[in-house]
């Protein structure tokens, strides 16, 4: 089944376009965030939540050119993993980093699928009666897009783009007209919970960005990686930014009781029929499933990257990075985590807590990905000679704007998340373990693993040849 155990012929193909690449950060990201977060991180700061997803974009701005940077380094499989284990040549940080991640993200699709599941059931709410049945549909819209991902980065793109269009004009149905309707009594009382509650509500609502470093995940199948990377994840951001502002002022504006938003598992459909009425509402529910779908589309085939990775730099099981003569994709790696995802699905206790997790691990990732950047400009002027784009003292502003901006969130979202998270970082150590003493023992030569870049060919990695091969 796989082409053979050489890395080159376990290397990845480029067939995502600028796009999808878009589409992967925005769409991807919508479902997460818009159709659930915006209503329900309310609770403790009220309307205000408008002004705390503009702090919480300049954060994920700031990270997503972090991001950007360093994939036009390592434009590699993972993201962040051979961002760090590359930059600081040593694997085990990278590993720590996105070990944890990985678990967040079979968490997150299996969270996403039953989100998909409820907004389905507006339409069928007598098909899809129960917890159940919003499971089960849940279970099926994962084995589809395991099929589609299975086919490869090149089915992914295509599924969705279709997804990003249609899910912006669903958006639109709500916000153009909503912004006429807009009463600013409403935005009255503007702080309802001083600024303890407005930073209770950073947390969530960044947890709508956590999008902005998945196309990075898929750096090795990004076509032209040193333009379209930084495109579509600092692009991407700044769009969500303006989607996500435009979108709060307008349902905190025609519904009068913020409290309403707050308590509903669909904000958006919900403040549509205010004004618009059931068919509406419908249209935005319609949203609710395509922006669920793409979600789960998006973290599956980054998750699959992490693991991928690890076995590229045998630290893992070599059949992880394994890839199929078909189609090209690491088929293992997909195959672990859509059973997980299909598992957690049908056993929702505990899945908020996980998904806490997830966004913990993803904040780890953001802190050190930012202090990666500080680390490489001060001590490796290789590479930055190597980087597609250089922003001067900004970029020096945007890596201590990451660092902090994690850092302070992170003594918000530790909160409940560290009685799974030690337990799992104490599983990977054993595991990282296990493949480094095997590898010592047979004489593993760790530095030429790290020449390369896990999923793209050698000769591409060549900073000589590299944007030349890769120019779309």
């Amino acid at each position: 089944m796989a082409r053979s155990t050489s890395k080159d012929d376990r290397s990845l193909d480029r067939d995502i376009g600028p796009l999808g690449a878009m589409s992967t950060v925005v769409a991807g990201t919508l479902g997460a965030g818009l159709f659930v977060t915006l209503g329900t991180a309310s609770a403790t700061t009220g309307p205000s939540v408008i002004l705390v997803v503009a702090v919480a974009g300049a954060l994920a701005t700031a990270i997503a050119i972090n991001y950007s940077w360093m994939a036009t380094v390592f434009p590699g499989a993972a993201g962040s993993y051979a961002y760090v284990s590359r930059t600081f040549n040593n694997r085990l940080p990278g590993f720590l980093v996105t070990w944890s991640k990985w678990l967040g993200y079979m968490a997150a699709d299996a969270v996403l699928a039953i989100g998909f599941g409820s907004y389905l059931q507006v339409f069928f709410p007598d098909l899809i009666a129960g917890q159940s049945e919003v499971a089960l549909v849940g279970f099926g819209l994962l084995t589809v897009l395991f099929l589609v991902n299975l086919v490869g980065s090149r089915g992914y793109s295509l599924v969705q783009n279709v997804i990003f269009g249609l899910l912006v004009l669903s958006i639109l149905v709500l916000i153009l007209p909503g912004t006429f309707a807009i009463e600013t009594a409403n935005y009255q009382p503007f702080f309802t919970g001083g600024a303890d509650g407005f930073l209770a509500a950073a947390v969530p609502l960044f947890y709508a960005y956590i999008g902005i470093a998945v196309a990075g995940q898929m750096g090795a199948e990004v076509k032209n990686p040193s333009r379209n990377l930084p495109l579509s994840m600092v692009g991407g951001t700044l769009i969500l930014t303006v989607l996500y502002m435009w979108t709060a002022a307008v349902i905190y504006g025609v519904v009068a009781d913020y409290t309403v938003l707050a308590e509903s598992a669909r904000p958006l459909a919900d403040a549509a029929e205010t004004f618009l009425g059931a068919d509406a509402s419908a249209i935005v529910a319609i949203g609710g499933v395509l922006a669920t779908a793409s979600s789960v589309n998006a973290v599956m085939a980054a998750g699959i990257k992490m693991p991928y990775s690890w076995s590229w730099d045998e630290v893992f099981p070599q059949w992880f990075s394994a890839v199929g003569d078909r189609f090209g994709s690491p088929h293992w790696s997909l195959l672990t985590l859509y059973v997980v995802s299909s598992a957690l699905t049908f056993y929702t206790t505990g899945l908020n807590q996980a998904i806490k997790i997830a966004t913990f691990s993803y904040l780890i990732a953001y802190l050190a990905v930012s202090v990666t950047l500080l680390y490489a400009r001060y001590a490796r002027p290789e590479v930055v000679e190597r980087a597609g784009f250089d922003l001067g003292g900004g970029l020096l502003v945007s890596g201590v704007v990451g660092t902090l901006g994690a850092g302070l969130l992170l003594t918000q979202a530790y909160q409940g998340s560290l009685t799974v998270y030690v337990p799992w970082i104490v599983v990977g150590l054993v595991v990282f373990g296990v493949y480094w003493y095997r590898g010592r023992q047979s004489g593993t030569d760790v530095e030429a693993i790290l020449d390369t870049l896990p999923g793209v060919p050698s000769a591409e990695y060549d900073p000589d040849v590299r944007e030349a091969s890769t120019d779309d």
